[in-house]
């Protein structure tokens, strides 16, 4: 297993949001940043990829708002070298269907389950959804060789090892990721894509919790 840190600048009232990769010698690998507000208004919006030198490795698109209704799942594509190196769909069939549930205007869709299909590996990641529990915010499933189907219940079925977990990190650290080691040339290309997914889905789920709390009577 391979181990990486990732951490979540502050954001100061700028709606994009942006991290850094760190491998466990405290070496900055990655770069992430939502290129929504650098982006002209015609083309899709976008997450991009830097390297710590500022050269772009990879971008990851984005549904338009317009895009972001609950009968569809969503797939986020990682273009690396002018192709798709990874397709992520998102999926919510914690209620039993397949259909996402409607986001906030501004948010992400919200998931409790994501397909990951890269370099020629299908993967499983399951939301941790135990409220108050503690535990991984996701686990990584390889899905092709345990045969596990992208609706498979976690709590009804005999799940297999994991091969990767993203975790609350510790200290200066948002979050700890682990992902298998020498399958993926790219991994923490991988790895940042799928924080910033599960992160963006925490940040809405906790401001929800926030306007709830607001506005309760007394």
């Amino acid at each position: 297993m391979i181990s990486y840190r990732i951490r979540r600048l502050p954001m100061d009232g700028d709606p994009a949001r942006r991290y850094h990769l760190f491998d466990r010698a405290e070496g900055l690998l990655l770069v992430a940043d939502q290129g929504s507000p650098w982006l002209p208004p015609d083309l899709p919006p976008q997450v991009r990829f830097s390297r710590p030198d500022g050269e772009r490795l990879a971008t990851m698109d984005l549904p338009r708002p317009d895009e972001r209704r609950a009968e569809r799942k969503h797939n986020y594509a990682i273009i690396y070298e002018h192709a798709v190196y990874a397709l992520i769909t998102a999926l919510d069939l914690s209620g039993g269907t397949a259909a996402l549930n409607a986001p906030p205007p501004a948010g992400p869709p919200s998931f409790d389950r994501l397909v990951i299909e890269v370099e020629g590996h299908r993967w499983l990641g399951l939301r941790w959804t135990e409220e108050g529990e503690g535990g991984p915010l996701l686990v990584i499933y390889d899905a092709a060789a345990a045969d596990l189907p992208a609706a498979v219940d976690p709590e009804a079925a005999d799940l297999p090892e994991p091969i990767g977990l993203l975790e609350v990190g510790a200290g200066d650290y948002d979050f700890d990721l682990t992902l298998p080691a020498g399958r993926l040339a790219q991994a923490p290309l991988l790895g940042l894509a799928l924080a910033y997914l599960v992160d963006g889905e925490l940040l809405v789920a906790e401001g929800a919790a926030y306007s709830r709390a607001a506005n309760r009577p007394g």
